[in-house]
C-alpha cells in the first residue's frame, strides 16, 4: 500500500474541471446519507466485482447523522503499482474538491474515520490500456461522536498581527446585508445553534432578516479561500435582561443569536469551550488572544484578514483607576501590557476572549474601550463566568461541558 498526501490534487483538479476530459459524466458524484448507527451502506466501483472503465473517475460522499462521525472501511485493487496511472483518494472532511485528501495507490485495505461527519472517496484512473484497471469495495457506518469544543487545527484588532488560517473556528464575523459598513460585530460559536456576541451590537437590529453570520472565514472578501466558509442566517436574538448602556448599573453586554439551520462543524468551524470548570477564577494577570475583522487604527479602515492580539487580563480593582470605579464584578478587563498599541477596536466588539489551554476558552466578549491602538490601553469586556447561568438557561445540553 502507497499513501501519498497533498502531491496530486492540483493535477486532478485541472484535468477534471471540463466534464469531458475527465468522463464524470458516466458517474456524476454520488451522496450517500447514513439515517443511524444501524445502517451499513456499501460502496463499490462501477462493475463491481468486475474493474471500472479505464481513463475515468468517481466521487462518492457519505454524511452522518448531527454529532457522528463515519467510519469508512475499504478493500482497493489497482493496477500497475504505480501512483501516476490508478489512484484512490479519500478526504476525511468530506471535500468533493479533495484538497486535503489522501492517495492511495497499490492494493490493499484500510479503515478511515472521518474528522467529523462526512467523508468522501473517488477513484482515478489517468490513461486508457489493456494492463491499466482496477476496482474496490467499502462499507461505511455511524458512530456517535463524543462532544467536543474549543479546537483549533494550530494548538481585526489594533496593530496586530494576522491569525492563521483556521486558528480560531469559533470566532464569526456578523455582518448586515444591507448596510454600507456590512461587518458590525464579532461572536462567537457555543452550539450548533447559539453565537454569543455583545448586547449593544444587536439591540437595535431588529431585522433579522439582514443579519448573517459568516464563519470558517480567514478573509471576508474572498468566499472561495476557504474550504470551510459558510454563511448562516440568525432565526432570534435574546439579549440578557440586565442589560444597560449605564456601566454603573451592571451592563451585562451580551446577548445570544440562534441561527436559522444547525452550523456545521468541520475543523475550521467549531465550538469554543465555556469556563464551567473554572467558573469561579477571576484569571488575572493571565493572557488572552482578541480576535477580530474590526479597524487597524481609531476610525481606520476594517481588516479584511482576520487578525489577532495578545492582551493581559487585568484585576478589576486596577482596571477601576481606568474608568473612575464604574467597572463591575461581571466584567473583565484586557491591558496592553508590552505598550504595542495593541488593542480591540471598532467592529471588534462581540468578538471573544480567547484563553488558550489544551484547548480554547471564553473568558469575555469585547465591550468597550478607550481611544483603540493607544499604548498600555485599558479594554473592557463582559466576563463570561459571569452569565453562565443565564447562557445555560437558553442552551443547556446543546453546549459542550468540558
Amino acid at each position: 500500500m502507497f499513501v501519498v498526501r497533498n502531491t496530486f490534487f492540483l493535477t486532478l483538479n485541472i484535468i477534471c474541471v471540463h466534464v469531458t476530459n475527465c468522463q464524470i459524466s458516466q458517474c456524476p458524484p454520488m451522496e450517500y446519507q447514513l439515517r443511524d448507527e444501524s445502517q451499513v451502506i456499501n460502496i463499490t466501483s462501477p462493475y463491481y466485482p468486475g474493474f471500472y472503465a479505464t481513463g475515468t473517475n468517481c466521487r462518492y460522499r457519505v454524511t452522518a447523522p448531527p454529532d457522528h462521525k463515519v467510519i469508512l472501511s475499504c478493500r482497493y485493487e489497482l493496477f500497475p503499482n504505480i501512483c501516476d496511472s490508478e489512484s484512490f483518494f479519500i478526504s476525511l472532511d468530506g471535500d468533493f474538491q479533495f484538497r486535503d485528501a489522501e492517495r492511495y495507490c497499490s492494493s490493499s485495505q484500510m479503515t478511515r474515520t472521518s474528522h467529523f461527519r462526512s467523508m468522501s472517496i473517488a477513484y482515478y484512473s489517468s490513461f486508457a490500456g489493456t494492463k491499466v484497471r482496477g476496482r474496490f469495495f467499502c462499507h461505511a457506518f455511524a458512530q456517535p461522536q463524543q462532544c467536543d469544543c474549543g479546537w483549533s487545527p494550530d494548538l481585526r484588532v489594533t496593530n496586530g498581527q494576522e491569525s492563521l488560517k483556521h486558528e480560531f473556528p469559533s470566532v464569526v464575523a456578523l455582518r448586515d446585508l444591507y448596510a454600507s459598513q456590512r461587518l458590525f460585530c464579532g461572536g462567537s460559536i457555543i452550539s450548533h445553534r447559539h453565537i454569543v456576541t455583545a448586547a449593544h451590537c444587536v439591540e437595535n437590529r431588529r431585522n433579522l432578516s439582514n443579519i448573517v453570520a459568516y464563519v470558517g472565514y480567514h478573509d471576508l472578501m474572498n468566499d472561495n479561500e476557504s474550504l470551510y466558509a459558510n454563511q448562516y442566517r440568525i432565526q432570534s436574538i435574546i439579549i440578557h435582561p440586565s442589560y444597560t448602556t449605564a456601566a454603573t448599573e451592571g451592563n451585562s453586554d451580551i446577548a445570544l443569536l440562534v441561527t436559522s439551520t444547525p452550523i456545521e462543524w468541520s475543523r475550521g468551524v467549531g465550538p469554543i469551550c465555556l469556563p464551567w470548570l473554572q467558573r469561579n477564577e477571576l484569571f488575572p494577570y493571565v493572557t488572552v488572544d482578541v480576535i477580530g475583522w474590526g479597524t487597524t487604527s481609531f476610525a481606520g479602515s476594517k481588516s479584511n484578514v482576520l487578525q489577532k492580539v495578545q492582551l493581559m487580563i487585568l484585576e478589576n480593582h486596577i482596571c477601576q483607576q481606568q474608568y473612575n470605579n464604574s467597572i463591575m464584578a461581571s466584567q473583565i478587563c484586557t491591558f496592553d501590557y508590552r505598550g504595542l498599541g495593541q488593542d480591540s477596536c471598532q467592529y471588534d466588539s462581540g468578538g471573544p476572549l480567547i484563553y488558550r489551554q489544551s484547548y480554547h476558552i471564553l473568558l469575555g466578549v469585547v465591550s468597550y474601550g478607550q481611544s483603540c491602538g493607544r499604548r498600555y490601553a485599558v479594554g473592557v469586556n463582559t466576563r463570561i463566568t459571569s452569565h453562565l447561568s443565564w447562557l445555560w438557561a437558553y442552551t443547556q445540553d446543546d453546549v459542550c461541558v468540558k
